[in-house]
Formats: C-alpha cells, sequence, structure tokens
C-alpha cells in the first residue's frame, strides 16, 4: 500500500528538471534544499517536501543527478523517503521513472521477482508556448507464487502553455506553466487528475496544482523557500 501512495500522490509532488551545458537549468546547484508545502482540496497543509541535491556526476555526455527527498506529515512513521535519478542528455532533461520505486518500497517485495518497464519523461531546453510533450509511464509486475500483482503509472497530453509570473513565499517567478494528465492503478484502484505546474529556470518547479475531472482542485504543492 505504501508503494501505491507513492505513486498516487508522487506525480504532483514536485518533479525537479535539471540541466547540462546543453539542457536549460531548471534547478540550483548540488548542496541546495528546496522545501515545499503540500495542501488538500480545502487548503489545508497535510505534509512537507525536502528535495536535496545530493550528488552530480559526469559521465561521457551526459550528467546525471541525485536527489533525496523527504516527504513528512508530521509522525514520523508515515515519513517517505526517496533517492530521486535525473540526467542531461543533448538539449533534453531526463526523469528516470525507475527511481521512483526506491529500496523502501522494494522491501515490500522482496521474495518477489519484479520486471520493470518504463518510458522515460523530458523536457526539452527549447520550451515554446504550445509544444506538446512526451507521454512517461512505468509498469511494474511483482511475480510472487501463486499471485502477480502490477502496478502502473503514467504522465501524458503534456503541454506547454506560456511564460508567466507566478508568486509563492519563496518569491516572485517568472515560470513556464505546463499542463498534463496523470493516471495510477494497483490492483482494482485507479487514480486520475489533471496536474498544472510552473516551472522556473535555475529553481525547479514553485507551484503544482491538481485537479479532478470535473476541474475541481484536490490539492496543491508550493515553494515555500530555496537554502
Amino acid at each position: 500500500m505504501r508503494l501505491f501512495l507513492l505513486f498516487s500522490i508522487g506525480f504532483f509532488l514536485p518533479l525537479l528538471v535539471f540541466a547540462q551545458e546543453n539542457c536549460t537549468s531548471f534547478l540550483p546547484g548540488q548542496g541546495t534544499k528546496l522545501t515545499y508545502f503540500n495542501y488538500d482540496k480545502k487548503g489545508k497543509k497535510t505534509s512537507t517536501t525536502t528535495n536535496e541535491i545530493v550528488s552530480v556526476k559526469t559521465k561521457g555526455d551526459t550528467i546525471y543527478f541525485k536527489v533525496h527527498q523527504l516527504i513528512t506529515t508530521g509522525k514520523k512513521k508515515d515519513d517517505m523517503e526517496n533517492d530521486l535519478l535525473f540526467k542531461c542528455s543533448g538539449n533534453n532533461f531526463i526523469i528516470d521513472m525507475n527511481s521512483i520505486l526506491n529500496s523502501e518500497q522494494r522491501k515490500a517485495y522482496e521474495d518477489a521477482t519484479l520486471s520493470v518497464k518504463s518510458k522515460d519523461m523530458f523536457i526539452p531546453g527549447d520550451l515554446k508556448p504550445g509544444m506538446e510533450l512526451n507521454d512517461g509511464s512505468i509498469t511494474i509486475t511483482a511475480f510472487l507464487n501463486p499471485m502477480t500483482t502490477t502496478i502502473t503509472a503514467r504522465v501524458f497530453y503534456r503541454e506547454v502553455v506560456d511564460k508567466e509570473d507566478i508568486t509563492t513565499p519563496a518569491g516572485t517567478f517568472s515560470a513556464w506553466k505546463i499542463t498534463g494528465n496523470v493516471e495510477s492503478k494497483f490492483a482494482f484502484m485507479r487514480i486520475a487528475y489533471r496536474t498544472v505546474e510552473w516551472y522556473v529556470k535555475n529553481i525547479g518547479v514553485v507551484r503544482s496544482e491538481s485537479y479532478d475531472r470535473k476541474g475541481k482542485m484536490i490539492g496543491h504543492t508550493e515553494l515555500q523557500s530555496i537554502k
């Protein structure tokens, strides 16, 4: 269930964007911490997310980034940690969808045989209004005789809307507004919603909103500080 929880909330929590020489940078340097507050549909704070850039390594013509993410609700037993992986190659920043499944979630299936298929999501450096971005997805099948469990998550219909100013507790920024759809499935459970995210050069996502099929906001995340 913790694994499904990660999928169901993880996509509207900030997914950071980075860069190398040929990629537009959407994150500050190594050692920087970005703190976000997450809110429910009533505007009540539900948790805090901290993303810290812990390493930046170059291999060949690709730069690899590792980000440690901590999501806390104030109750330690409910805390979730993950090491997210990203890379920059050519003109694209690439989100490694496999990194969503971390060691803690893998423990739930340590006796099972896992099959993982994924399609990485990327953001090009030359964003323009009206640009359509590629889909991202991951399918995890756990074989534990006699049961088979499948978990899927995908982000699709991603589009660059425009560039606009947006204000959060961390400041006022000129940001790219990007929309998309998110769907995750686990057994008989399915969660689907639409997202609106604002990306800022040299910082990352500063605000993310999630909406249900009727267009009602079901939650949002907002950048509080940069250290």
